[in-house]
């Protein structure tokens, strides 16, 4: 039971990282529901550009340049274009999630 305990924790850990990220976004007014699209995407992007450069931080500064990339498109998207934010948010849910599966 102590097992089962310790790698739910362990796996939730990321998931935990998003939703700290989507509470104070949410405070600040903005629904930003692509957050674990977001999460996947820049985690296989880090993982590929560390395994390929052998540099640990390119690894970090190729994910956090994604996720800057995903969170300008909602910026844009929802200020420039006055969509929904709940739409965009879940439409890049989903192709940064499947993304990420498929590359």
């Amino acid at each position: 039971m102590i097992s089962i305990f310790a790698t739910a924790i362990a796996s939730s850990t990321p998931l935990i990282y998003a939703v700290l990220g989507e509470t104070l976004s949410e405070r600040a007014g903005i629904v930003n529901l692509s957050a674990e699209g977001t999460l996947l995407l820049a985690a296989m992007t880090g993982f590929a550009a560390a395994k390929h450069s052998n540099s640990l931080l390119f690894g970090f500064a190729a994910a956090a340049a994604v996720g800057m990339a995903v969170a300008a498109i909602v910026a844009f998207a929802s200020i420039t274009l006055k969509q929904s934010q709940v739409a965009i948010g879940f439409v890049l849910a989903l192709l940064c999630a499947d993304l990420s599966s498929f590359l």
